[in-house]
């Protein structure tokens, strides 16, 4: 066969990356973009696709140029960057108020993978199996003590179950004598989510800025330090009490307590902290979203509805609740754009080279909205993920790559158990019909109306959603 006039893309010469300079973006204020990101997380993002195309620039990290990534090629080769190129521990900055710069959510490298390694047993194997089975009750009596015959948002009900969730991720059977009001300064410092203020960097901030944005009450941050610092208190306590009994677990504060560092010594008082509190905030803001997103998207979809009600009453598999958890995380991501990565060193990514100081930010809602990749991807359709698995790249409500979410497991178990409890126990009552608007929680995107239902009690077989009008 003759090739000579053939071209293949052995043979074609590879095109020069792009330099990260020539990528477009916004030109409005850090200020503006901000306040469009967290006022429209997914909205905002995908009208800058439309105009900058899958890779643009934001000016939201200040000291950082920030370039969006959108296909699932792209995302790919982030995932797969070594370690020492692409780091992860800046990207948290704005929860540095809430859970320090120890725990692994700072950690980059080889300090990354040790802990990660280490804090691993904690949610996989016997713990995890114990975490499923504690969470299965949880549902069942959380669920019963929901409002009845009422409209109200469940929001607030399905987050304070993610944080008696996580409550046993981290203390497992042995429950602190100061966990009653250990929950309430949790649930009172996770109140400041709602507010831009969340946003803030305070700890790159001094003193004195800080005391001066205490001083403006409606901001709420003078309340959260206080409440925080009564938080690191309670959270002495409940360590102190674990160390003094002895008592063996796979719980993560066991786990935790019996490792050590590189030098042989063990975790400091702020290291065991940090994580606890990383738990605490990353474990219950995500779940509780995507929870009241595939309530939302249920509650419109009276097919989806019909079928995932026949398969509860009817068969005993879960095969379509997985799936339908499932469309519920690609539809609308808790985490809208997953954490970003900081170069360290020079890298190229979909025909961009990126150089040390700039940042890389994968957009799980444009990823999971890409019509190449999920057709008429507006559609809410389980159907998607029945007989295969989610990719790794076009589908990451959980992040991916080396610091994909440890939780995970625990988290679609969490969406689970709720929906079938809720499902075999009530009918569910919308008063409202028309679709929630996503709005910022600090780095999640939540029902703006949080999930406004009216429970009632179910006495039939039959049941179904039904308008404000009956």
């Amino acid at each position: 066969m003759d090739t000579r006039n053939t071209t293949t893309a052995e043979t074609e010469p590879k095109r020069p990356a792009v330099p990260a300079s020539r990528v477009r973006g916004p030109k409005t204020t850090t200020m503006m973009q901000y306040v469009q990101l967290f006022r429209r997380p997914g909205e905002y993002m995908m009208d800058c696709r439309r105009k900058y195309g899958k890779q643009f620039e934001l000016k939201v990290f200040p000291g950082y140029k920030l370039y969006v990534l959108s296909d699932p090629d792209d995302v790919k080769q982030m995932f797969l960057a070594p370690s020492d190129v692409l780091h992860t521990g800046t990207g948290s900055a704005s929860l540095e108020k809430f859970f320090g710069q120890t725990g692994l959510a700072w950690l980059d490298e080889k300090e990354h993978l040790a802990r990660r390694k280490q804090i691993m047993p904690s949610v996989r194997g016997s713990a995890h199996q114990r975490t499923e089975e504690s969470v299965r009750q949880m549902a069942k009596e959380s669920v019963a003590r929901w409002p009845r015959n009422k409209a109200v948002a469940l929001r607030p009900y399905v987050h304070k179950f993610t944080i008696e969730v996580i409550r046993e991720v981290v203390f497992g059977k042995h429950v602190p004598s100061c966990w009653d009001e250990l929950f309430k300064v949790i649930w009172d410092m996770l109140k400041l989510n709602s507010s831009v203020a969340t946003m803030i960097e305070t700890h790159e901030m001094s003193p004195f800025g800080v005391k001066l944005l205490r001083a403006i009450r409606p901001l709420g941050l003078d309340r959260f330090f206080k409440q925080r610092d009564r938080c690191d208190e309670l959270l002495a306590q409940a360590i102190a009490e674990r160390v003094e009994s002895g008592e063996p677990g796979d719980d993560m504060l066991a786990v935790m307590l019996g490792m050590t560092t590189d030098n042989g010594s063990p975790l400091s008082a702020v290291e065991l902290r940090d994580e606890i509190m990383t738990m605490f905030v990353a474990g219950t803001e995500t779940t509780a979203a995507a929870i009241c997103w595939s309530l939302e998207h249920l509650t419109r979809e009276p097919a989806v509805f019909k079928r995932l009600l026949a398969e509860i009453d009817e068969t005993g598999s879960d095969e379509y609740l997985t799936a339908t958890v499932y469309e519920a995380l690609r539809r609308c991501p808790p985490n809208p754009h997953i954490i970003p990565r900081e170069v360290i060193k020079p890298i190229e990514i979909g025909g961009v080279r990126y150089e040390p100081g700039s940042m890389v930010w994968a957009s799980a809602y444009l990823v999971h909205h890409d019509p190449k990749v999920y057709p008429d991807p507006y559609a809410f359709r389980p159907e998607r993920f029945l007989g295969s698995k989610p990719s790794t790249s076009a589908w990451i409500p959980f992040g991916g790559g080396r610091v994909r979410c440890l939780g995970d497991r625990i988290a679609i178990v969490e969406m689970k158990e709720v929906l079938r409890e809720l499902l075999t126990t009530c009918d569910l009552h919308r008063p409202d019909m028309r679709p929630e608007i996503p709005v910022g929680r600090s780095v999640t995107m939540t029902p703006k109306r949080g999930a406004r239902l009216e429970l009632r009690p179910r006495t039939h077989r039959a049941r179904r959603v039904t308008e404000a009008d009956g």
